[in-house]
């Protein structure tokens, strides 16, 4: 079978959340690491500028939760990432939505405008933490005397919420070099941060993170 390519933009949560996918599904990929204001690579594998996308063979692919989709169905095996059970789908699917649009990722957002703003706001970092303490301490009471957020195992529902928590609680060795994308990552990890009393999130995190090899 061909090999699969991610073309990746280091700090992008969604890249992140695909990078998550292959590390869990345990799926060989060659990484095209794409630079954050050069982004010829990605354009000409995928038609479109935004990361991630990926090729496999003759497929090209690109949006976060289409990838997820496609591994699920073609790569999974017996690690879905998705379930043939409706309610457990639904779930899952739920959680996928919080995480679009402002829901989840409004901290994360916020973080973002700030670091390529020529003129930062102390108040918009303020309103980010607070945002981003009531986003883990909803995850907090959502994994009460579980291990993760659907079901016995990890789910796409997993995949899609850490990578907006991941910043508050990075991994080591996840900013290891020096250049834009790093200096990004630099940015929004000393702009977030995990709450004391959320300690379930943090392990949490740890452990899904771990698949970002």
């Amino acid at each position: 079978m061909a090999e699969l390519t991610l073309y990746d933009l280091h700090p992008s949560p969604n890249s992140i959340k695909v990078r998550l996918a292959l590390g869990y599904l345990g799926t060989p990929y060659e990484k095209v690491s794409v630079h954050p204001m050069d982004r010829k690579q990605v354009l000409e594998a995928s038609g479109q500028p935004l990361c991630p996308a990926i090729t496999h063979g003759t497929v090209r692919l690109f949006d976060s939760s289409a990838i997820l989709r496609y591994l699920d169905a073609n790569l999974a095996g017996d690690k879905r990432l998705f379930s043939a059970d409706r309610d457990e789908l639904r779930q899952i699917e739920q959680w996928e939505q919080k995480t679009r649009g402002g829901g989840f990722g409004e901290p994360i957002g916020i973080a973002f405008e700030q670091c390529f703003s020529e003129k930062k706001k102390p108040a918009e970092a303020e309103r980010a933490q607070k945002i981003f303490d009531e986003r883990c301490r909803a995850i907090e009471d959502a994994l009460a005397g579980k291990q993760t957020l659907c079901g016995d195992r990890i789910t796409a529902a997993d995949l899609c919420v850490v990578p907006l928590l991941a910043y508050g609680h990075l991994p080591a060795g996840f900013i290891e070099k020096s250049g834009p994308a790093e200096d990004i990552c630099r940015f929004i990890a000393g702009f977030l941060k995990i709450p004391g009393d959320c300690a379930q999130t943090r392990d949490y995190v740890t452990r899904v993170m771990a698949y970002d090899r």
